[in-house]
């Protein structure tokens, strides 16, 4: 398995209801390198119950929990004083599920379907830049902001400040969402998108991929 991380082990479980799909994704993390598996379980009542999640820095949690169900259980996990990174595990790419978990707290949203090494690059992702978009979910995102998202005057004049290499990687990020996919579209390192990432939140005055992608709606809409 490749050595993908540079952050010191994380603390990683998940809640998930079918046994199959649990002990096959409880195995991929215990493969994974620098990741600790806490612990797994089958519902969140369980999950609630046991003090450990208290300690867990990452957590996935199955869409549709029995019970208290996965959307439900994110918002509990605000709550706390110092929540886990949440991403939700699914089988539905349903617009309305997929804008539910962003807007409850969401770090990624993960689609079962996908294979092992998509599941793994998501991983890397959630873990190294704290959230993992896909293309279509970033693509979704996008659309509903053009929709919804107001007005921002100084957000929108604050995008002619953008080099045109930065314009570039803002674009990308639109159409690829991950920091690997706009690397290999605009062959750029997955450093130097970093960096390109970075000036351009300064620049638009933003701290976060969504809002960065919601200033980039808004000047679709002018």
């Amino acid at each position: 398995m490749p050595h993908f991380f540079k952050k010191p082990p994380q603390r990683v479980a998940l809640v998930e209801d079918d046994p199959v799909y649990r002990a096959y994704l409880a195995g991929l993390l215990k493969n994974t390198p620098e990741v600790e598996v806490v612990q797994a379980w089958d519902c969140a009542e369980s999950m609630l119950a046991d003090s450990r999640f208290l300690s867990v820095d990452l957590l996935f949690i199955d869409l549709d929990l029995p019970g208290i169900s996965g959307l439900e259980l994110l918002a509990r996990l605000r709550g706390l004083q110092n929540p886990p990174r949440c991403v939700m595990l699914t089988s539905s790419i349903e617009p309305g599920h997929v804008f539910s978990a962003i807007r409850g707290g969401a770090s990624g949203y993960v689609v079962k379907t996908l294979d092992q090494l998509a599941f793994l690059e998501n991983l890397r992702q959630v873990i190294k830049d704290g959230v993992s978009l896909s293309p279509l979910i970033a693509r979704m995102l996008l659309d509903e902001f053009r929709l919804s998202a107001p007005k921002s005057g100084g957000r929108h004049e604050a995008l002619k400040t953008l080099t045109t290499r930065e314009r570039e990687v803002l674009d990308s990020m639109a159409r690829n969402g991950s920091a690997k996919g706009m690397g290999e579209a605009l062959g750029l390192s997955h450093e130097t998108v970093r960096v390109h990432m970075k000036k351009i939140y300064q620049k638009l005055h933003v701290n976060s991929k969504s809002e960065a992608l919601a200033v980039l709606a808004q000047e679709t809409q002018s």
